[in-house]
Protein backbone atom coordinates (compact mmCIF):
# COMPACT_ATOMS: atom_id res chain seq x y z
CA UNK A 1 0.00 0.00 0.00
CA UNK A 2 1.38 3.48 -1.00
CA UNK A 3 -0.90 5.95 0.75
CA UNK A 4 -2.14 4.91 4.54
CA UNK A 5 -5.50 5.91 5.15
CA UNK A 6 -6.50 7.66 8.24
CA UNK A 7 -10.32 8.91 8.45
CA UNK A 8 -11.74 9.54 11.44
CA UNK A 9 -14.92 10.25 10.13
CA UNK A 10 -15.78 6.88 8.22
CA UNK A 11 -17.50 5.25 11.90
CA UNK A 12 -19.85 8.37 11.65
CA UNK A 13 -20.74 7.83 8.19
CA UNK A 14 -21.86 4.34 8.87
CA UNK A 15 -23.57 5.07 11.59
CA UNK A 16 -25.36 8.38 9.62
CA UNK A 17 -25.74 5.01 6.89
CA UNK A 18 -27.57 2.71 9.02
CA UNK A 19 -29.66 5.47 10.98
CA UNK A 20 -30.87 6.89 7.40
CA UNK A 21 -31.33 2.69 6.58
CA UNK A 22 -33.47 2.57 9.72
CA UNK A 23 -35.81 5.99 9.18
CA UNK A 24 -36.24 4.93 5.38
CA UNK A 25 -38.20 1.53 6.03
CA UNK A 26 -40.10 2.60 9.14
CA UNK A 27 -41.24 5.86 6.65
CA UNK A 28 -42.44 3.31 3.94
CA UNK A 29 -44.05 1.08 6.54
CA UNK A 30 -46.21 4.31 7.47
CA UNK A 31 -46.74 5.18 4.03
CA UNK A 32 -44.52 8.09 4.57
CA UNK A 33 -43.18 8.53 0.90
CA UNK A 34 -41.98 11.77 1.20
CA UNK A 35 -39.92 11.34 4.46
CA UNK A 36 -38.91 7.87 2.79
CA UNK A 37 -37.53 9.93 -0.55
CA UNK A 38 -35.73 12.42 1.79
CA UNK A 39 -33.84 10.28 3.44
CA UNK A 40 -32.98 7.92 0.52
CA UNK A 41 -31.91 11.11 -0.85
CA UNK A 42 -29.59 12.05 1.91
CA UNK A 43 -28.47 8.47 2.50
CA UNK A 44 -27.39 8.55 -1.57
CA UNK A 45 -25.35 11.48 -0.64
CA UNK A 46 -23.74 10.32 2.44
CA UNK A 47 -22.82 6.81 0.48
CA UNK A 48 -21.62 8.45 -2.48
CA UNK A 49 -19.54 10.18 0.06
CA UNK A 50 -18.51 7.10 1.68
CA UNK A 51 -17.43 5.01 -1.08
CA UNK A 52 -15.41 8.27 -2.88
CA UNK A 53 -13.43 8.59 0.52
CA UNK A 54 -12.87 4.95 0.75
CA UNK A 55 -11.23 4.93 -2.76
CA UNK A 56 -9.56 8.33 -3.12
CA UNK A 57 -6.12 8.17 -3.17
CA UNK A 58 -5.53 4.15 -4.52
CA UNK A 59 -4.09 4.40 -7.88
CA UNK A 60 -2.51 8.05 -6.68
CA UNK A 61 1.04 7.23 -7.56
CA UNK A 62 4.10 9.92 -7.13
CA UNK A 63 7.18 9.31 -9.99
CA UNK A 64 9.65 8.45 -7.29
CA UNK A 65 12.87 8.77 -8.85
CA UNK A 66 16.36 8.96 -6.89
CA UNK A 67 18.15 12.11 -7.37
CA UNK A 68 20.28 14.48 -5.68
CA UNK A 69 20.68 18.40 -6.48
CA UNK A 70 23.51 20.38 -5.36
CA UNK A 71 23.54 24.15 -4.53
CA UNK A 72 25.63 26.69 -2.45
CA UNK A 73 24.37 28.18 0.47
CA UNK A 74 21.83 30.96 -0.97
CA UNK A 75 21.29 29.03 -4.33
CA UNK A 76 18.39 28.15 -5.39
CA UNK A 77 16.53 24.54 -6.45
CA UNK A 78 13.90 23.09 -6.16
CA UNK A 79 11.53 19.95 -5.39
CA UNK A 80 10.12 18.79 -8.43
CA UNK A 81 6.80 16.08 -7.48
CA UNK A 82 5.28 14.20 -10.23
CA UNK A 83 2.00 12.60 -9.48
CA UNK A 84 0.46 10.00 -11.54
CA UNK A 85 -3.92 9.02 -11.08
CA UNK A 86 -5.26 6.71 -12.99
CA UNK A 87 -7.90 6.42 -9.59
CA UNK A 88 -10.76 8.76 -8.83
CA UNK A 89 -10.32 12.88 -8.95
CA UNK A 90 -8.44 14.54 -6.42
CA UNK A 91 -10.55 18.20 -5.88
CA UNK A 92 -9.07 21.04 -3.43
CA UNK A 93 -6.83 18.63 -1.40
CA UNK A 94 -3.82 20.18 0.31
CA UNK A 95 -0.30 18.87 -0.20
CA UNK A 96 1.63 18.90 3.25
CA UNK A 97 5.49 17.95 3.30
CA UNK A 98 8.38 17.81 5.70
CA UNK A 99 11.89 18.78 4.96
CA UNK A 100 15.30 19.49 7.13
CA UNK A 101 15.87 22.99 7.42
CA UNK A 102 19.02 22.97 4.89
CA UNK A 103 17.01 24.48 2.41
CA UNK A 104 13.45 27.12 3.36
CA UNK A 105 11.01 27.58 1.02
CA UNK A 106 11.12 30.91 -0.89
CA UNK A 107 8.09 33.09 0.38
CA UNK A 108 6.94 34.31 3.79
CA UNK A 109 4.81 31.54 4.98
CA UNK A 110 6.85 29.06 6.60
CA UNK A 111 6.17 26.84 9.45
CA UNK A 112 9.58 25.72 11.21
CA UNK A 113 9.32 22.73 14.20
CA UNK A 114 13.25 22.40 14.95
CA UNK A 115 15.26 21.41 12.33
CA UNK A 116 11.94 20.36 10.07
CA UNK A 117 10.26 22.72 7.86
CA UNK A 118 6.42 22.17 7.12
CA UNK A 119 4.71 23.60 3.90
CA UNK A 120 1.57 23.23 2.89
CA UNK A 121 0.67 23.12 -0.92
CA UNK A 122 -2.75 23.34 -3.29
CA UNK A 123 -3.36 19.63 -5.21
CA UNK A 124 -5.60 19.14 -7.34
CA UNK A 125 -5.41 16.18 -10.20
CA UNK A 126 -8.19 14.64 -12.32
CA UNK A 127 -8.64 11.40 -13.16
CA UNK A 128 -5.89 10.22 -15.72
CA UNK A 129 -4.02 13.02 -15.26
CA UNK A 130 -0.08 13.94 -14.46
CA UNK A 131 0.85 16.88 -12.13
CA UNK A 132 4.13 18.18 -11.35
CA UNK A 133 4.34 20.05 -8.36
CA UNK A 134 7.32 22.52 -8.06
CA UNK A 135 8.42 24.14 -5.32
CA UNK A 136 10.89 26.55 -5.51
CA UNK A 137 13.72 26.88 -2.18
CA UNK A 138 17.00 28.59 -1.49
CA UNK A 139 19.93 27.24 0.40
CA UNK A 140 19.65 27.84 3.91
CA UNK A 141 23.11 26.13 5.69
CA UNK A 142 25.31 23.89 4.96
CA UNK A 143 23.51 20.28 5.18
CA UNK A 144 21.66 17.23 3.42
CA UNK A 145 17.70 18.24 2.56
CA UNK A 146 15.38 15.23 2.25
CA UNK A 147 11.88 14.73 2.34
CA UNK A 148 11.10 13.29 5.75
CA UNK A 149 7.40 12.77 5.51
CA UNK A 150 4.56 13.81 2.57
CA UNK A 151 0.96 14.04 3.41
CA UNK A 152 -2.44 14.67 0.97
CA UNK A 153 -5.49 16.06 2.67
CA UNK A 154 -8.43 15.62 0.67
CA UNK A 155 -11.70 17.24 1.78
CA UNK A 156 -14.79 15.91 1.73
CA UNK A 157 -17.15 16.69 -1.30
CA UNK A 158 -20.32 17.07 0.75
CA UNK A 159 -20.19 18.05 4.44
CA UNK A 160 -17.27 19.09 6.83
CA UNK A 161 -14.16 16.34 7.43
CA UNK A 162 -11.78 14.94 5.20
CA UNK A 163 -9.39 12.23 4.71
CA UNK A 164 -5.62 12.01 5.12
CA UNK A 165 -3.14 10.09 3.17
CA UNK A 166 -0.02 9.81 4.23
CA UNK A 167 2.80 8.38 1.73
CA UNK A 168 4.18 5.49 3.04
CA UNK A 169 7.81 4.58 0.83
CA UNK A 170 10.89 7.00 1.41
CA UNK A 171 10.95 9.60 -0.44
CA UNK A 172 14.31 9.58 -3.15
CA UNK A 173 14.82 13.56 -4.00
CA UNK A 174 17.53 14.90 -2.12
CA UNK A 175 18.83 18.27 -1.89
CA UNK A 176 22.79 18.92 -1.13
CA UNK A 177 24.00 22.28 0.15
CA UNK A 178 27.76 22.73 -0.23
CA UNK A 179 29.61 24.84 2.64
CA UNK A 180 29.99 28.66 2.28
CA UNK A 181 33.56 29.30 0.14
CA UNK A 182 35.80 31.91 1.35
CA UNK A 183 38.73 33.33 0.14
CA UNK A 184 41.99 31.28 1.98
CA UNK A 185 45.13 31.29 1.11
CA UNK A 186 47.82 28.75 2.34
CA UNK A 187 51.38 28.53 1.78
CA UNK A 188 52.34 25.46 -0.51
CA UNK A 189 55.55 24.55 -2.00
CA UNK A 190 56.48 21.73 -4.49
CA UNK A 191 58.68 18.79 -4.09
CA UNK A 192 61.92 18.67 -6.49
CA UNK A 193 62.84 15.09 -5.19
CA UNK A 194 59.64 13.57 -6.66
CA UNK A 195 57.79 13.55 -10.11
CA UNK A 196 54.76 15.07 -10.55
CA UNK A 197 52.48 17.19 -12.30
CA UNK A 198 52.94 20.72 -11.50
CA UNK A 199 54.89 22.87 -13.50
CA UNK A 200 58.34 24.45 -12.01
CA UNK A 201 61.93 25.50 -13.05
CA UNK A 202 64.90 23.74 -11.75
CA UNK A 203 63.32 20.26 -11.16
CA UNK A 204 64.96 17.23 -11.55
CA UNK A 205 62.26 15.59 -13.32
CA UNK A 206 60.91 16.00 -16.85
CA UNK A 207 57.08 15.38 -18.42
CA UNK A 208 58.52 13.02 -21.43
CA UNK A 209 54.82 14.16 -22.73
CA UNK A 210 54.73 17.69 -22.74
CA UNK A 211 57.91 18.34 -25.02
CA UNK A 212 58.30 22.55 -25.55
CA UNK A 213 61.25 22.43 -28.04
CA UNK A 214 64.63 21.44 -29.06
CA UNK A 215 68.26 22.56 -28.28
CA UNK A 216 71.27 21.73 -29.98
CA UNK A 217 73.18 18.43 -28.98
CA UNK A 218 75.32 17.59 -26.06
CA UNK A 219 77.41 14.66 -25.64
CA UNK A 220 75.81 14.21 -22.27
CA UNK A 221 72.01 13.38 -24.07
CA UNK A 222 70.22 10.69 -24.07
CA UNK A 223 70.30 9.29 -27.31
CA UNK A 224 66.26 8.40 -26.76
CA UNK A 225 65.58 12.17 -26.38
CA UNK A 226 67.33 12.62 -30.02
CA UNK A 227 64.29 14.79 -32.13
CA UNK A 228 65.13 13.27 -35.81
CA UNK A 229 62.67 15.33 -37.48
CA UNK A 230 63.92 18.74 -36.55
CA UNK A 231 67.70 17.15 -36.60
CA UNK A 232 67.15 16.39 -40.22
CA UNK A 233 65.94 19.70 -41.10
CA UNK A 234 68.32 21.55 -39.81
CA UNK A 235 71.47 19.19 -40.49
CA UNK A 236 72.76 18.84 -37.06
CA UNK A 237 71.56 16.73 -34.36
CA UNK A 238 68.63 18.37 -31.71
CA UNK A 239 67.55 16.70 -28.45
CA UNK A 240 63.94 17.64 -27.76
CA UNK A 241 63.43 19.66 -24.24
CA UNK A 242 60.75 18.63 -22.22
CA UNK A 243 58.50 20.49 -19.48
CA UNK A 244 60.12 20.29 -15.86
CA UNK A 245 57.38 18.63 -13.31
CA UNK A 246 57.71 18.58 -9.65
CA UNK A 247 55.22 16.92 -6.97
CA UNK A 248 52.53 18.01 -5.24
CA UNK A 249 49.78 16.27 -3.86
CA UNK A 250 48.08 17.79 0.24
CA UNK A 251 46.75 15.50 2.71
CA UNK A 252 44.28 17.24 4.93
CA UNK A 253 43.55 15.39 8.32
CA UNK A 254 40.89 17.15 10.04
CA UNK A 255 40.31 16.53 13.89
CA UNK A 256 36.36 17.23 14.76
CA UNK A 257 36.13 15.47 17.90
CA UNK A 258 36.19 17.01 21.42
CA UNK A 259 36.24 14.27 23.79
CA UNK A 260 32.90 12.34 23.10
CA UNK A 261 30.85 15.03 21.38
CA UNK A 262 31.96 17.05 18.24
CA UNK A 263 33.81 20.41 18.29
CA UNK A 264 31.67 23.35 19.11
CA UNK A 265 32.84 25.44 16.20
CA UNK A 266 32.18 22.55 13.56
CA UNK A 267 30.67 25.11 10.58
CA UNK A 268 33.75 27.43 10.98
CA UNK A 269 36.35 24.17 10.70
CA UNK A 270 33.82 22.91 7.42
CA UNK A 271 33.86 26.11 6.10
CA UNK A 272 37.70 26.60 5.84
CA UNK A 273 38.55 23.02 5.20
CA UNK A 274 35.84 23.82 2.25
CA UNK A 275 38.07 27.22 1.38
CA UNK A 276 41.19 25.50 1.02
CA UNK A 277 39.69 22.62 -1.37
CA UNK A 278 38.83 25.19 -3.65
CA UNK A 279 41.93 26.64 -3.51
CA UNK A 280 43.49 23.54 -4.55
CA UNK A 281 40.84 23.09 -7.49
CA UNK A 282 42.09 26.61 -8.51
CA UNK A 283 45.42 25.84 -8.91
CA UNK A 284 45.06 22.04 -9.91
CA UNK A 285 47.15 20.35 -6.69
CA UNK A 286 45.83 17.22 -5.94
CA UNK A 287 44.99 16.59 -2.35
CA UNK A 288 43.31 14.18 -0.01
CA UNK A 289 40.84 14.70 3.02
CA UNK A 290 40.73 12.31 6.13
CA UNK A 291 37.81 13.13 9.18
CA UNK A 292 37.62 11.57 12.42
CA UNK A 293 34.11 10.66 12.16
CA UNK A 294 33.49 6.99 11.93
CA UNK A 295 32.16 5.41 9.03
CA UNK A 296 32.53 2.27 7.04
CA UNK A 297 34.46 0.72 5.15
CA UNK A 298 38.17 -0.06 3.92
CA UNK A 299 39.08 2.83 6.55
CA UNK A 300 36.72 3.78 9.54
CA UNK A 301 36.60 7.04 9.42
CA UNK A 302 35.88 9.59 6.67
CA UNK A 303 38.36 9.39 4.11
CA UNK A 304 38.68 10.91 0.07
CA UNK A 305 42.23 9.32 -1.43
CA UNK A 306 44.43 11.90 -3.53
CA UNK A 307 42.51 13.56 -6.62
CA UNK A 308 42.02 16.18 -8.43
CA UNK A 309 39.98 18.17 -10.76
CA UNK A 310 36.17 18.73 -10.52
CA UNK A 311 35.31 15.59 -9.54
CA UNK A 312 37.10 15.71 -6.94
CA UNK A 313 36.37 19.07 -5.70
CA UNK A 314 32.49 17.84 -5.64
CA UNK A 315 33.22 14.51 -3.64
CA UNK A 316 34.99 16.37 -1.31
CA UNK A 317 32.36 18.91 -0.54
CA UNK A 318 29.59 16.31 -0.61
CA UNK A 319 31.77 14.43 2.01
CA UNK A 320 32.13 17.99 4.13
CA UNK A 321 27.92 18.40 3.37
CA UNK A 322 26.65 15.47 5.39
CA UNK A 323 29.00 15.96 8.11
CA UNK A 324 26.95 16.30 11.31
CA UNK A 325 26.86 17.44 14.91
CA UNK A 326 25.14 14.12 15.38
CA UNK A 327 27.85 11.80 13.95
CA UNK A 328 30.33 9.43 16.23
CA UNK A 329 33.76 10.25 16.25
CA UNK A 330 36.99 8.86 16.89
CA UNK A 331 40.18 10.13 19.09
CA UNK A 332 42.26 11.96 16.16
CA UNK A 333 45.31 9.76 17.46
CA UNK A 334 43.95 6.32 16.35
CA UNK A 335 42.76 8.39 12.78
CA UNK A 336 46.50 9.48 12.64
CA UNK A 337 47.63 5.91 13.74
CA UNK A 338 46.13 4.42 10.87
CA UNK A 339 46.94 6.62 8.56
CA UNK A 340 50.58 5.91 9.10
CA UNK A 341 50.02 2.54 8.69
CA UNK A 342 47.70 2.46 5.63
CA UNK A 343 48.56 5.10 3.35
CA UNK A 344 51.76 6.82 1.51
CA UNK A 345 52.41 10.59 3.00
CA UNK A 346 52.30 13.17 0.26
CA UNK A 347 55.01 15.46 -0.02
CA UNK A 348 52.76 18.27 2.27
CA UNK A 349 50.62 17.18 5.25
CA UNK A 350 48.28 19.58 7.24
CA UNK A 351 46.98 18.63 10.49
CA UNK A 352 43.93 20.92 11.39
CA UNK A 353 43.31 20.39 14.99
CA UNK A 354 42.40 22.92 18.34
CA UNK A 355 45.67 21.81 19.69
CA UNK A 356 48.24 19.20 19.19
CA UNK A 357 49.33 17.96 23.14
CA UNK A 358 48.26 14.03 22.22
CA UNK A 359 49.96 13.61 18.58
CA UNK A 360 53.55 14.87 19.28
CA UNK A 361 54.51 11.71 18.35
CA UNK A 362 53.19 11.98 15.38
CA UNK A 363 53.86 15.33 14.55
CA UNK A 364 57.84 14.09 15.61
CA UNK A 365 57.81 11.11 13.02
CA UNK A 366 55.68 12.56 9.96
CA UNK A 367 58.25 15.97 10.05
CA UNK A 368 60.63 13.36 8.72
CA UNK A 369 58.52 11.70 6.07
CA UNK A 370 56.54 14.98 5.00
CA UNK A 371 56.39 18.86 4.44
CA UNK A 372 54.40 18.56 7.85
CA UNK A 373 52.06 21.73 8.28
CA UNK A 374 49.90 22.01 11.83
CA UNK A 375 46.78 24.52 11.30
CA UNK A 376 44.85 25.05 14.37
CA UNK A 377 41.87 26.83 14.92
CA UNK A 378 40.95 30.10 12.89
CA UNK A 379 40.32 31.63 16.42
CA UNK A 380 43.81 30.80 17.21
CA UNK A 381 47.38 31.92 16.08
CA UNK A 382 46.42 30.94 12.02
CA UNK A 383 48.92 28.85 9.90
CA UNK A 384 52.29 28.02 10.92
Amino acid sequence: MVWIRHDSNSTNTKWLLSLLAVFFFLAMAFLQFTAAAVAAFIAAVAGLQWLYVAHVGKRLELVNVRSRKRLLAGGESAWELVFENKGLPVLGGQLKIWFQDAVLPQGPLIVNYGDLVELDVPFTIGHNETLAVNIPVTGNRRGLARLKKMELNVPHPFGEGSVVLEYKPMILQELLVFPKLRKAFFHYSPSRQKPGQFNLKHSLFDDAFQPIGTRDYVPTDSFNTIHWKASARLQSYQTKVFEQVANESILFALNVADHYATIPHLEERIEEVASYIETCYREGIPYALAVNIRSTGKMPFLHLATGEGPYQRQKALEMLSVMSKNHSTMPFPSMLAHLDVHIELPFTTYLMADEFAGIQRFVAKWATRTELKLLPSRKGSGLR
